[in-house]
């Protein structure tokens, strides 16, 4: 499969295991399971009861609120392991399933060229371990640069190190599967055009669509109405094994956001050199942003695929004259009314509106914490009083 590489970079992060294929290998699993939750375990306590995060900021909201969301996004990571150990096989099964899709596609489209999306998922692979590594190489020093006296070890920062990045390469993942699956609806989308006139200035015109007989159309409709129900399938399948981890990296993100927007208004108000930890948080939360914003898209894009065929469909039966086929499309038109496909976690659509919504929260938040540090004396007047007062 053109999924290789990203599997392979999953399997670093311990969010591989339906990589062994052979049942055999069951205890190979749990070792690899137990092994990553261990490593992540590690990170955890050397996060929170190794360094000491108040020193970063010196500002005990950002620093409280920095402990409450990695224990949170600990817990988001270990269930993803877990989760992801225990519906392997559906996600196999949605592996499979896309295969199949292709080789079907292949009878009446043109097939989907997998060397090119081989090389765009190595690529997307690549680029993100790049920018990952980048990121912390600028990172550290800065740390080392504005907090002297805080001097992390290679086993701290390693094992935090892979904690961002399974962050990360959750929502990748969910990500890629989207984009397989967007890529998959356009070409139902295109063959569907090609077989069946949906203007009626394309009615006869060889150069815009197919010119084929009633039996061919409502046999490649047939098999057009089989593709589109297993694609739907496997929309629900990846809702099912990923939705849940995704809804917690949404929610994450969302806090993130609050503390480090929270963190950047510090910086810009108080202007001393430690604040402006605040601006590189910034830039980590925008790098993490991005990759939400990615697959919210996408997300959006399939919705608007699935809308796509359905007008395209009525179109095609304004302009047909074979009432058989007609009766076909009209068929086709009740499965696409009562199954569409939509990413969702059951509680809210991956759409833009939820977007447009997580903006206006942080917003109000913000504001909430920035009453809040105004009310709780500040941790640099607080040293100096007590330096000015030591003498006496």
């Amino acid at each position: 499969m053109c999924t290789k590489p990203f599997v392979y970079l999953l399997g670093v992060v311990g969010l591989a295991p339906f990589g062994f294929r052979n049942r055999a290998h069951r205890l190979l699993e749990l070792v690899y399971v137990v092994a990553f939750v261990t490593v992540y375990t590690y990170a955890t306590y050397s996060f929170l009861f190794v360094a000491n995060v108040t020193d970063f900021h010196l500002s005990i909201i950002i620093g409280t609120m920095e402990g409450i969301n990695l224990c949170c996004q600990y817990v988001t990571i270990v269930f993803a392991i877990v989760f992801v150990w225990t519906v392997k096989e559906k996600v196999v099964a949605v592996l499979d399933t896309l295969h199949e899709c292709d080789l079907q596609l292949r009878s009446f489209s043109p097939a989907i060229d997998h060397r090119k999306w081989h090389l765009k998922v190595s690529v997307f692979t690549f680029g993100i371990v790049a920018s990952y590594v980048l990121l912390v190489c600028i990172h550290l020093p800065l740390i080392l640069e504005l907090v002297p006296h805080v001097k992390p070890s290679l086993q701290e920062i390693l094992p935090s190190a892979m904690f961002g990045l399974c962050s990360l390469l959750q929502v990748c993942q969910f990500l890629l599967f989207l984009l397989l699956l967007h890529d998959r609806y356009c070409m139902l989308n295109r063959a569907f055009r090609m077989y069946f006139p949906t203007s009626p200035s394309t009615v006869g015109s060889r150069g815009e669509f197919a010119i084929c007989g009633e039996k061919e159309q409502i046999n490649v409709l047939k098999q057009i109405k089989i593709l589109h129900d297993k694609l739907n399938d496997v929309v629900e399948l990846v809702n099912y094994c990923f939705s849940v981890q995704i809804t917690f990296c949404v929610g994450l993100c969302f806090v993130i956001g609050v503390v480090c927007s929270f963190g950047l208004f510090r910086a810009f108000i108080y202007r001393n050199e430690l604040f402006y930890m605040g601006v590189l948080n910034f830039v980590w939360y925008m790098y993490y942003l991005f990759f939400v914003l990615f697959f919210i898209a996408v997300g959006s894009k399939i919705t608007r695929e699935g809308k796509r065929i359905g007008i395209l469909v009525h179109k095609a039966i304004n302009c047909s004259s074979s009432s058989a086929v007609i009766n076909e499309l009209n068929l086709f038109s009740q499965q696409l009314l009562h199954r569409s496909p939509v990413i969702t976690c059951g509680l809210f659509v991956y759409d833009w509106t939820l977007w447009y919504t997580m903006i206006g929260a942080t917003a109000t938040y913000l504001i909430i914490l920035i009453q809040f540090d105004v009310s709780f004396p500040n941790l640099v007047n607080v040293n100096a009083t007590a330096v000015y007062r030591a003498p006496t």
